[in-house]
């Protein structure tokens, strides 16, 4: 089935385009008629990171829900929608969840546009040129990432499609190798760092790319390709020096208080590298499907109430429509944070009800609460306007310490900041043997834990403090793949021939050259 593609070139409604990303298309228009002049190249852009933004909630199904954090009974009792073939890993070509691709060849099709205008351009001073470029190639590699880990072999296109009437599904060409993939990625990234040269700035905001993004996408494609394909401790060196660079040039660094690094009034903030911005009257988070999925409705949320009996306030994490998919397991609360860790209730929030009969309080299930929305002046219920963080500075010190524990190097540096902005620095000096990396050994919190393990491993460490610090991120499958089948095993239901995901029938009989990812 043919597709109508649309150039789409998206402005921004405030006066700093560091503040929004407007999604709304002002025109629909064909390549000869676009590229006169430097302010169409900064609309086109912004509609690139527009539309990276309409593939957030893909990026979060890719990299989360297949893991150990949801089951598939909704204690509201909401229906599932098919979430629970990612959550129970029974994914095939005809319920694979993802189509097409994710969307995402549409995305990279505008990506190559960008790169092969602006790499020929004499419109653009060379300092905007060339970041342009950084940001392009980067962003493409960033696309490709997410393909490779979910696909394993996909297509590469890498030369744009002319003209407003095209097929972006079916360009006839069969996929290439995972290794070449891999190849081109770190192409891409090296084109990159060669167009941003120098500049760590954050030029348009942290909600555009930047010389920064580049390096941790850097850091986190060789820890990949190290571990699952081959490239061993060359590939953990390059990671390393990528993410260490991070640590001197970026200029973040973490808030000592874990919840305001989500806070709706402290968007872009020290501790951001690259989010995904959502503003009112412009884009809601994951378009709309965090209420759809996260969000418990307004009415059974006014009936549940917290660990004294007190009932819960209906226009707190509810919605008057909103729906709870993703089912966070119930064990999770109490089995994944020891006591005295912040970011438990800073991601999660536990809902008890009232017997009726014997009047106990009575513990039901946990629901999110690290993305808590925003009520709005004039509006009867919350707005989802989070920012949704791709990368920020605890996961620079995270990948840091994996790639120093794949080179057997110590990680008590990196592990111990995480933990001690965790628990404060006051209590964290005063438990020193209880949590200081690597003391958190206690037999009675981690015997029979299947969520989290002491810290005798050192990857199981860094699994701990990622799960406890990247909740609802968009980081655990993704997570426990890089670590080993063996973490695989543990921690997902997961078959191991079939760790990818199917491609979609119709994708299939539109593009002939593709074959079935293997397992299926």
């Amino acid at each position: 089935m043919k597709k109508i593609f649309k150039y789409i070139v998206a402005g921004c409604l405030a006066v700093s385009m560091t503040s929004c990303l407007d999604l709304e298309p002002v025109s629909s228009i064909t390549d000869a008629n676009f590229w006169k002049d430097e302010a169409q190249y900064t609309a086109f852009n912004t509609g690139l990171h527009g539309l990276l933004r309409e593939r957030a909630y893909t990026i979060f199904e890719l990299g989360e829900p297949r893991a150990d954090i949801y089951n598939t009974t909704p204690f509201t009792g909401e229906a599932t929608q098919g979430v629970e073939r990612m959550i129970d890993n029974t994914l095939n070509a005809s319920n694979p969840v993802l189509s097409n691709f994710g969307e995402f060849y549409t995305l990279i099709n505008q990506l190559n546009l960008m790169i092969a205008h602006s790499e020929e351009t004499d419109l653009l001073d060379e300092a905007t040129r060339t970041y342009y470029l950084g940001e392009a190639y980067g962003l493409r590699a960033y696309v490709y990432f997410h393909l490779l880990r979910a696909y394993g072999d996909v297509v590469l296109h890498l030369n744009y499609t002319e003209g407003t009437s095209v097929d972006i599904t079916n360009i006839s060409k069969a996929a290439s190798p995972a290794s070449e993939v891999m190849a081109q990625i770190k192409s891409d990234i090296a084109a990159s760092e060669n167009a941003f040269g120098d500049d760590y700035s954050y030029k348009y905001g942290k909600c555009y790319w930047s010389k920064s993004a580049t390096m941790m996408l850097k850091g986190e494609v060789y820890l990949w390709s190290g571990r699952q394909m081959g490239g061993g401790e060359s590939d953990y060196q390059t990671a390393k020096s990528a993410l260490e660079a991070v640590q001197q040039h970026s200029g973040a660094s973490l808030l000592s208080d874990f919840s305001t690094v989500f806070a709706y009034d402290n968007k872009e903030n020290s501790e951001i590298i690259f989010c995904l911005h959502y503003g009112r009257n412009e884009y809601l988070m994951w378009n709309d499907q965090w209420r759809l999925n996260m969000v418990m409705n307004q009415a059974n949320f006014g009936i549940y109430c917290d660990e004294t009996g007190t009932l819960l306030n209906q226009t707190e994490m509810s919605d008057m429509n909103g729906l709870i998919r993703y089912q966070v397991e119930p064990e999770l609360y109490w089995k994944l944070w020891r006591d005295g860790d912040t970011r438990r209730n800073y991601s999660l929030k536990p809902i008890y009800l009232q017997n009726t009969t014997t009047g106990e309080i009575e513990y039901q299930a946990p629901i999110s609460y690290k993305f808590q929305g925003v009520l709005l002046e004039g509006d009867a219920i919350r707005s989802w306007l989070d920012d949704y963080p791709i990368y920020r500075y605890a996961d620079c010190l995270l990948m840091l310490a994996t790639a120093k524990a794949f080179l057997g190097e110590d990680i008590a540096t990196e592990i111990n900041a995480i933990r001690e902005r965790a628990y404060g620095a006051d209590y964290f000096s005063a438990h020193q043997s209880e949590l200081a990396y690597p003391n958190d050994a206690d037999g009675t919190f981690y015997s029979g834990n299947q969520f989290v393990a002491s810290d005798a491993n050192p990857l199981e460490a860094i699994l701990k403090e990622r799960m406890r610090e990247f909740l609802f991120e968009g980081k655990r499958w993704y997570d426990i793949r890089l670590m080993g089948n063996e973490f695989v095993t543990k921690y997902s239901t997961a078959s191991l021939d079939r760790l990818l995901w199917p491609i979609d029938e119709n994708s299939l009989g539109e593009n002939q050259a593709l074959e079935q990812t293997p397992g299926y």
